[in-house]
């Protein structure tokens, strides 16, 4: 892949805590752009430590517009979605400049893991995304995927009704309509924040996969478009 045409786009609100170390992993050469809703100093830490490359959106809104916002805004080729309470593996934009990319490639997702809390499950994680891809079935994390941005305009954008879960949701529909699908184990990037974790390991499982399969199945589709199902609350 050709580095110049890749941005990275994150949605941030109050992150002061955890921009710095997903700055630091990110090289200096790789555009982003920030769509930020936050309060704290999250954009004036932005602006301290990196000043080049980056454009910073304010923009009060929801993960999905977030994700939206960064799509219309951004004049690359390929956008790889992240989240500021990542790190980048030390070899994943190496890894993802040496991969070849053929013309009908719409989507790649990479693995979600943790250096220190909950390994296991994020292993376990990312080895199913891995399974399911072998099956063409795209289940992947907003934390780790990389779309061209020609597939997410034909299909429209993400599904703004959704205030959780437009990850599964933009991976499948890019899938369904025609392009095709990738895993590479190596683009890892590690967690950072496991407060969801820490409140249940199976809630978060089961949350995060029932919601994944309506979605793709169609079946009580808009349940999951009404509502977050309690994963936003404090």
């Amino acid at each position: 892949m050709d580095l110049t045409q890749l941005i990275v786009i994150i949605p941030t609100k109050n992150e002061e805590k955890n921009i710095i170390s997903f700055l630091d992993s990110l090289p200096k050469h790789i555009k982003l752009i920030v769509v930020d809703s936050s309060l704290d100093r999250t954009r004036k830490l932005i602006q301290i430590q990196r000043p080049q490359n980056t454009e910073v959106i304010f923009q009060e809104c929801n993960i999905p517009e977030a994700r939206q916002i960064g799509a219309d805004h951004a004049t690359t080729d390929w956008l790889l979605y992240s989240d500021c309470d990542m790190i980048f593996d030390e070899h994943y934009f190496d890894e993802l400049e040496k991969m070849a990319i053929p013309e009908n490639l719409g989507e790649i997702m990479g693995g979600k893991h943790s250096k220190k809390k909950y390994r296991w499950y994020y292993l376990f994680y990312s080895f199913n995304m891995m399974c399911f891809a072998w099956f063409t079935i795209p289940v992947g994390s907003g934390s780790n995927m990389i779309l061209r941005k020609q597939a997410l305009k034909q299909i429209g954008g993400f599904d703004l009704s959704l205030s959780h879960s437009e990850d599964s949701d933009i991976l499948w529909r890019i899938r369904k309509a025609g392009w095709k699908i990738k895993f590479n184990r190596k683009l890892k990037v590690y967690e950072t924040d496991h407060r969801r974790l820490e409140k249940g390991v199976f809630k978060k499982f089961w949350h995060g996969g029932l919601r994944a399969f309506f979605l793709i199945t169609g079946i009580n589709k808009k349940s999951v478009q009404k509502s977050d199902w309690g994963y936003w609350d404090e």
